[in-house]
């Protein structure tokens, strides 16, 4: 009995320190993107500016949050008082909706139709930057000079 009461004292001060919400990005539609969904969702955040024209988001202290060296990523305090690294915007994205949006701001209850709907939506926008990734280089490459 004292041991879960003690366990649940951890999980209420573990909460008390949440959100403790670090971003790392810049100003590209997918670093954007994530600043959207937590303005959107009213959550509390710090916000460290990568420079990608210097490969900031290469050096060894990114590169600990984020092992692909990409933006956006994010840090915060999880229910368990550590810190969880998240990166990759679709994941960002669901982290947050999954943890924070439980009056359903800018989501749906999971099981419902609309959430359905609006996981095709998610999944579409988060892949369209791999299909444009993949069709432009072709594409371009095509051109005239």
């Amino acid at each position: 009995m004292t041991t879960r009461i003690t366990q649940l004292s951890q999980q209420v001060i573990n909460m008390a320190s949440r959100p403790d919400i670090h971003l790392y990005t810049t100003q590209t539609p997918n670093g954007i993107k994530i600043s959207i969904t937590l303005e959107e969702l009213g959550l509390p955040y710090k916000v460290t500016k990568i420079d990608i024209s210097k490969n900031t988001q290469k050096e060894p202290w990114f590169l600990e949050i984020n092992p692909n060296g990409r933006i956006p990523a994010l840090t915060d305090t999880f229910t368990d008082g550590k810190t969880i690294r998240l990166f990759e915007s679709g994941s960002i994205q669901q982290y947050l909706v999954d943890q924070y949006d439980k009056d359903y701001k800018i989501s749906y209850p999971r099981g419902t139709r609309e959430f359905y709907e609006m996981n095709n939506w998610a999944s579409h926008t988060n892949n369209l930057g791999v299909e444009l990734k993949l069709i432009l280089p072709s594409f371009s490459s095509s051109m005239p000079a």
